[in-house]
């Protein structure tokens, strides 16, 4: 499995990131889980994210599928069910629920989260990246 060896001058801890832009070099550790899969890219959920926490807590590494970006707006029957998307917009990038209409694409964050809904047009002011089908994220604070 690739791992960052070094990231972008640009990269911001507190900003979620796509990392697949932003890592300049990476590197390779044995990965029983993945095996050696390249169809699928990475995600960081910035330090002053809290859109999808308890779920995805800041700091998190997520693992995208960029095969996946059609939003399924139902089918689910429980939060852990509930597919979460990366998604792209004009000043960085988000990682929530998400809800498709016409026109629109409603980044949903998760209810015991401090932040509100995003109304974006779609596709214009924003790109599914992909659907996210991992997550590495701490379970005590450090």
């Amino acid at each position: 499995m690739p791992i960052p060896l070094r990231f972008d001058p640009g990269f911001d801890p507190n900003r979620t990131a796509y990392l697949t832009r932003m890592v300049e070099r990476w590197g390779q550790l044995e990965g029983a889980l993945l095996g050696n899969q390249p169809r699928y890219h990475y995600g960081y959920i910035g330090l002053q994210d809290h859109s999808m926490e308890p779920l995805l807590r800041p700091g998190s590494l997520v693992l995208v599928d960029p095969a996946r970006q059609q939003v399924q707006n139902s089918g689910w029957t429980n939060e852990y069910d509930r597919p979460i998307y990366f998604v792209e917009v004009r000043d960085g990038y988000r990682c929530s629920w998400c809800l498709q209409t016409d026109h629109r694409l409603i980044l949903q964050p998760h209810p015991l989260s401090p932040c509100p809904p995003e109304v974006l047009e779609w596709p214009g002011e924003a790109e599914v990246v992909g659907r996210v089908v991992g997550v590495v994220t701490r379970l005590a604070e450090f």
